[in-house]
């Protein structure tokens, strides 16, 4: 069965597309860390911590609206905060080449960087994949599919 719904090169995705799917992702790793919560809390017990929260000096997470509420604002302030940030880095930095190509090497350029023969710089060059040996004085040679050297 081929999943025609995943996308395999997401910079065509539309950015409502990129949001709406951002916003699943937040949403169902939201609720599976929820569904470890009660195992969570169940080792907590156990181990003893069944009232940390007396311990650290925090009021009951019954009663504790107003400390919810800053728990919220924190998020809200901070997700506000790297979002601005990462659309900044976005405008700035999207669409620029980072780095300059690379200038072709000539084979006759090419064979003394490797200390080989021209020859031999010509077929790692012609091939896909290319097997290198090396000598015991550090020579290097290729060799054919049937595993004999090759000139």
């Amino acid at each position: 069965m081929k999943a025609e719904f995943i996308i395999e090169k997401p910079e065509n995705q539309r950015p409502l597309q990129r949001a709406t799917f951002a916003f699943i992702t937040m949403v169902a790793w939201t609720l599976w860390i929820s569904l470890w919560m009660p195992v969570l809390t169940a080792i907590a017990w156990l181990l003893g911590m069944h009232n940390a929260y007396k311990q650290l000096g925090l009021v009951h997470p019954l009663h504790a609206v107003s400390d919810l509420k800053l728990v919220v604002m924190v998020a809200l302030v901070s997700s506000l905060s790297i979002g601005t940030w990462s659309q900044y880095n976005r405008m700035r930095f999207s669409g620029k080449q980072k780095r300059r190509a690379n200038r072709p090497l000539d084979i006759a350029e090419m064979a003394p960087a490797l200390a080989s023969s021209v020859n031999t710089a010509r077929q790692l060059r012609a091939g896909r994949r290319a097997v290198i040996h090396f000598t015991d004085n550090g020579h290097m040679f290729l060799t054919d599919d049937a595993g004999s050297p090759s000139s």
